[in-house]
């Protein structure tokens, strides 16, 4: 089972439903693409609802008749909900297939191009929920929605973990020997090792309230970017830091990188790689690189709207590699 991270308001006092069916979530990618109408790459911008990104994936190979790895998409999405994302097929010497796609799929744009779609592509998810039977205090809720406009804990969500926790327990089986997983599994639990380490540090930031906060040693990261910089807290980083320029960080455990944490902050994630030896050492074992992931992260463009069902719909974008679950647990208990 996953530990339940702390949140920057404590628990919340509203009680809901998320997802209670899936098209009360909505995830689209902000992807601006301008083809070129010619080249081997054929971009597809599919609308899809109860499968995930790597089945549809092998699906448009098997319509196109090609090897799964010539099949691209810019990030993962998830199965139980309405998802529109890009995919890309890698068909040189072939003119563009019909694409007789099930029911559950729908091809809303789709064109040539010479450039290959890659992983981490798009910068943006743009994301429409619906919170129902909700139950408690409103005005909690209210408030909580206020603040998290400001910026919210950047917690790797649960679908990361995979159910109660499963990437995490096949992956230490994986580094002890007990499984041989495939590449795409490999990935995953690579994945979710990282994510836990993470979260646990963000955890405690949370709880000490350094979560939006510079310590000494800190590393920062300049607001949806992944730039990073070392930097003493003086006067112009609490300034930035104020306004959400600026976010602290938090490791994606890997090897040492040239750019590293000191002072207080090194002790801390220390103590929580201690913690964490086994996921640690196979991390390490694996040649992963140290990065650095943003501790805070703002919504952009929070907008909210409650209706007469004791429901309320939000709507809001995210950098990539954030999670709409990890907004919706500082607001209610889902």
């Amino acid at each position: 089972m996953l530990p339940d991270w702390p949140r920057a308001l404590g628990q919340p006092m509203v009680s809901g439903l998320l997802k209670a069916e899936p098209k009360d979530f909505v995830v689209e990618e902000v992807f601006d693409v301008e083809f070129s109408n010619d080249g081997e790459f054929d971009w597809l911008w599919i609308e899809k609802c109860g499968d995930n990104t790597e089945y549809l994936a092998k699906q448009l190979a098997r319509l196109a008749g090609v090897q799964p790895r010539a099949v691209t998409y810019s990030g993962q999405k998830d199965r139980h909900a309405v998802t529109r994302q890009w995919f890309c097929v890698h068909l040189p010497g072939k003119h563009k297939p019909e694409w007789r796609v099930p029911e559950t799929w729908q091809i809303l744009r789709q064109g040539r191009h010479r450039q290959k779609l890659r992983l981490g592509s798009h910068r943006y998810n743009r994301f429409i929920l619906r919170l129902s039977e909700l139950k408690g205090d409103i005005d909690d809720l209210e408030s909580r929605l206020a603040f998290v406009r400001q910026g919210f804990p950047n917690y790797f969500g649960e679908q990361r973990f995979g159910h109660g926790g499963g990437n995490i327990a096949a992956c230490r089986q994986w580094f002890a020997g007990e499984l041989s997983p495939g590449r795409f599994d490999r990935g995953m639990y690579l994945s979710a090792a990282r994510s836990l380490i993470f979260n646990t540090v963000l955890a405690q930031r949370v709880d000490d309230a350094s979560w939006n906060q510079g310590l000494d040693g800190d590393v920062f990261s300049l607001r949806d970017s992944a730039s990073v910089f070392l930097a003493d807290i003086d006067a112009d980083i609490i300034a930035r830091l104020a306004v959400a320029d600026i976010h602290p960080t938090g490791p994606l455990y890997g090897k040492a990188a040239k750019l590293g944490v000191d002072g207080v902050v090194a002790d801390l994630e220390e103590r929580i790689y201690a913690e964490f030896s086994d996921l640690c050492a196979g991390l390490m074992k694996n040649n992963l690189a140290m990065e650095r992931r943003a501790l805070r992260v703002v919504p952009k463009d929070l907008q909210w709207k409650y209706a007469e069902d004791d429901s309320l719909s939000l709507a809001f974008s995210l950098p990539r590699g954030c999670f709409a679950t990890a907004l919706v647990r500082e607001l209610i208990n889902y």
